[in-house]
């Protein structure tokens, strides 16, 4: 039970089964009080639209009525990578010197149902001015805003006899802290002045911040009029990275009039404000609180991966020989093996919570490696995705929450798949549409570099075998008579896959001799 005693009386009106919220917080803006309320991932599924008109009823029934409501619901994880995220956010916001030192080696977390402890060391001097200055606090509060457990902070002075070895478990991460920067050069302070260095506009562009700083150069600025006419500065910028609605409000009209002299299409600007999420456009957009010319370094932006060291050998998933009797008759026919089928081939499948590449998982890969046209080894397991399985998927590919309990962590299990298919040619159906995707995502997400020429069998089939209504999967096999008993499972559809690959390649060549 929640010790807000807002949370307390919501609770008191909904069933335990219904209980699956957080209280964050609420603002008051004028008449309108948005009041926000955090959801686990893997309870977002059970976030029904009665289950919100319930919670609506209840919020309304404890507010003046003379407020017009807006609630908001807010997806929360209690995963490391996010928990590390958030630590390196906050310090990154309230002071440049405490982000600078902190090392991920020395970050550790206890993660207990309804309870997280996080341990931070600190070299001395940065220390001293963290304890000083309350900072085990503030984190604290900060994330207790954000993830559904309640947050201890423990800072810890690094570098001294008396510090506790911090033992952490393997895990693949990216390179560095997870806050890039960019480098400017103010110029012109014209509203304020900005406190720290720009991040990444696809970095901020993920989630909702209270105060953050960007630049870029601007894009299609203009003063307007709202409603009740009042005026506003509107416009965008755009650091090569992606680009972020503004706007700024003021009842001066020389800043305004600043705004609009300084701020010309493609000067480069710094922005300090808080971002948000615009409910007419469903897109981030940033109130602006602070503003600037300056000299933007575009050369300092950086969107390569960098590549995490190839693992030596395999932490979880094991390649296994593989065997099957109908392989022995792929090349009886004694023809010359096709050129495209010459060297070293891993083809792939995976199944998923879902189709949206932003918020759905991996849930099972699946793969086989073909060498000279000839499948060698087999690698495949499920995945754990942290979140419950929509019954829309399992519907498809009969994977349940039951089957990934004690399955590995996706980024346990990319590591392998990585070692899997060094020195090899990806091959997979409607890959680069979907699994290349998902792929690439995970991979940068851990600092894998997937730099494999992709082989889509989809696009292939389309040139080789003209004339078919469909060329999914299934009717490529009823094509080319390959039996796959078990569709939508990722190993089955994989082999499966491979033979249909080998297939198109033999038809390609004979097409030609033809």
């Amino acid at each position: 039970m929640d010790n807000n005693p807002f949370m307390y009386l919501i609770d008191e009106a909904l069933f335990d089964n219904e209980r699956i919220f957080k209280f964050s917080g609420a603002l008051l803006s004028g008449d309108t009080l948005t009041v926000t309320f955090l959801v686990r991932s893997e309870d977002y599924y059970r976030l029904t639209d009665e289950l919100q008109e319930k919670v609506e009823k209840t919020v309304r029934e404890l507010i003046p009525d003379s407020f017009d409501l807006n609630i908001v619901y807010k997806k929360t994880y209690t995963e490391e990578k996010y928990l590390l995220s958030l630590i390196n956010g906050y310090f990154y916001e309230k002071s440049n010197i405490l982000f600078s030192k902190l090392s991920e080696d020395r970050i550790s977390f206890d993660i207990n149902p309804g309870f997280v402890k996080i341990r931070i060391g600190l070299p001395p001097d940065a220390f001293g001015y963290a304890a000083s200055n309350g900072f085990e606090k503030g984190l604290a509060e900060y994330l207790d805003g954000l993830i559904m457990e309640d947050a201890e902070v423990e800072l810890y002075r690094d570098g001294t006899e008396s510090d506790e070895p911090v033992v952490k478990v393997h895990r693949a991460t990216c390179a560095g802290n997870g806050i890039r920067l960019v480098d400017v050069k103010v110029k012109i302070p014209i509203i304020g002045n900005v406190s720290k260095k720009p991040r990444y506009l696809v970095d901020v562009l993920k989630r909702e911040a209270e105060s953050v700083t960007v630049c870029g150069s601007v894009v299609k600025p203009e003063i307007l009029t709202t409603k009740a006419g009042k005026p506003f500065f509107k416009f965008s910028v755009n650091d090569t990275t992606g680009t972020l609605e503004c706007v700024y409000f003021t009842r001066f009209e020389k800043r305004l009039k600043d705004l609009e002299s300084y701020f010309f299409e493609g000067q480069n600007v710094a922005l300090e404000g808080r971002i948000s999420m615009n409910e007419r456009t469903a897109r981030m957009s940033m109130m602006v609180k602070n503003a600037v010319v300056c000299d933007v370094n575009y050369d300092t932006i950086d969107l390569e991966v960098k590549p995490a060291p190839t693992p030596e050998n395999y932490i979880k998933v094991f390649p296994e020989p593989y065997s099957e009797l109908q392989q022995s008759d792929m090349f009886s026919d004694n023809a010359v093996l096709p050129d495209t089928l010459k060297g070293r081939f891993v083809v792939f499948d995976l199944e998923t919570t879902g189709l949206n590449f932003a918020e759905d998982k991996i849930i099972e890969i699946g793969a086989v490696s073909m060498v000279d046209g000839v499948i060698k080894e087999s690698f495949q397991s499920f995945v754990n995705p942290g979140m419950h399985i929509p019954e829309s998927a399992s519907k498809i590919n009969n994977i349940y929450d039951s089957d990934v309990e004690g399955a590995p962590s996706a980024e346990t299990v990319i590591s392998d798949f990585y070692l899997f298919t060094r020195n090899a040619k990806l091959v997979g159906h409607n890959a680069e549409g979907f699994d290349a995707v998902f792929i690439k995502r995970l991979g940068d997400e851990t600092g894998f570099l997937f730099d494999n020429d992709l082989i889509d069998t989809l696009v292939l089939s389309r040139k080789i075998v003209p004339g078919l209504k469909k060329y999914r999967l299934e009717n490529l096999c009823e094509y080319f008579g390959i039996n796959n008993e078990r569709a939508h499972r990722a190993f089955e559809d994989a082999a499966a896959t491979a033979k249909v690959f080998a297939a198109l390649m033999k038809k390609q060549q004979n097409d030609r001799r033809k």
